[in-house]
């Protein structure tokens, strides 16, 4: 109920400083626009409709027009030229590689607010600088992704205790995934871990992965890249075949058969995107509005996938964590 009296709060602030309705004109539509990079991430955009129906954007003056990439890199940059090309009145890009897709687009012309849901911290990973070589106004939400690394580690160890090793899957041609690989390699040196770093940035790294053996002190620990996030069922049925659990970014993956994931679920990054699409259609200035760090982080298990794979949690594990499936859904 907090989070739902703070979005109200927040719409009703904005509306006493626009000193207007939504819309300054009855029939005068929005338009906005989304860029996701594949399917997975249409629940971020669920959420924020969610989030903007609850602050009162319910309307039939808003038109949303999503362009699906369906994980294809080459296919998204033609959907955002696409996207930018049609003049929606607000941009939202459902992550980095959108976000800096849609940037590569806009021209001096075409200029329009952005509002990225779930970026991996935007100071350090250049997509704000891109924006800003640009001029083109952009705020957004932030996963944490690089900043939760650490925790991550702590607690995949907590609810395996027996796993002591981590096999680390990051991107080498992603930024944020680089920087993640770092905070593993000082909690590493912290707390006494031992870990691998495997390589995932392209389909022989999958297939090399597939053939991997694995013993049963390890575990895996995923880092920020699309490519690993759309190669997480090939990820999710090695683990399951070789009994080996893993620690995922968020709740999309543990319903979808991860063992377990720390941070912020898509619907919730979403959700909390909406205030910011709002705000950006009301500001003025032109001028990029601060990220947001996540409202709210969770640890998220998924028991029925680590029974299948005849893994057991610890009870103290348990007990920090949440199911994504009780309650019998």
């Amino acid at each position: 109920m907090r989070k739902y009296s703070r979005f109200i709060c927040t719409f009703c602030i904005i509306m006493l400083l626009s000193g207007c309705s939504i819309f300054h004109e009855e029939h005068t539509a929005v338009h906005i626009g989304i860029l996701a990079a594949g399917d997975a991430r249409l629940e971020k955009v669920a959420g924020m409709k969610k989030g903007l129906n609850d602050l009162g954007l319910d309307t039939p003056n808003v038109v949303f027009s999503i362009y699906n990439a369906k994980n294809d890199i080459a296919e998204l940059k033609k959907q955002a030229k696409y996207l930018i090309g049609q003049g929606p009145t607000i941009v939202v890009g459902t992550g980095v590689a959108e976000g800096l897709a849609i940037a590569e687009a806009m021209g001096p012309e075409t200029r329009r607010p952005v509002v990225l849901i779930g970026v991996t911290s935007p100071g350090v990973s250049d997509i704000q600088s891109v924006y800003q070589a640009k001029d083109i106004p952009v705020t957004g939400v932030e996963n944490g992704y690089i900043e939760l690394t650490a925790k991550r580690m702590e607690l995949l160890h907590l609810l395996f205790p027996d796993r002591k090793r981590f096999v680390v899957l990051y991107d080498p041609d992603v930024k944020a995934s680089k920087l993640a690989l770092e905070c593993v390699e000082a909690a590493a040196a912290k707390y006494s871990y031992s870990f691998e770093a495997v390589s995932i940035g392209r389909d022989a790294d999958i297939k090399q992965f597939s053939l991997r053996h694995f013993t049963e002190q390890e575990a895996i620990l995923t880092l920020p890249s699309h490519y690993i996030e759309s190669k997480n069922q090939v990820i999710q049925q090695k683990c399951l075949q070789k009994r080996v659990p893993i620690m995922g970014l968020n709740e999309t993956e543990v319903k979808k058969g991860y063992t377990a994931s720390y941070g912020l679920s898509y619907e919730s990054q979403g959700y909390q995107a909406s205030r910011l699409v709002l705000r950006m259609l009301h500001e003025k200035s032109g001028k990029s509005v601060p990220f947001e760090l996540p409202d709210t982080v969770s640890l998220k298990i998924n028991v029925a996938a680590a029974e299948k794979a005849g893994l057991s949690f610890s009870k103290i594990g348990l007990s920090y964590g949440e199911d994504v499936f009780a309650g019998g859904e």
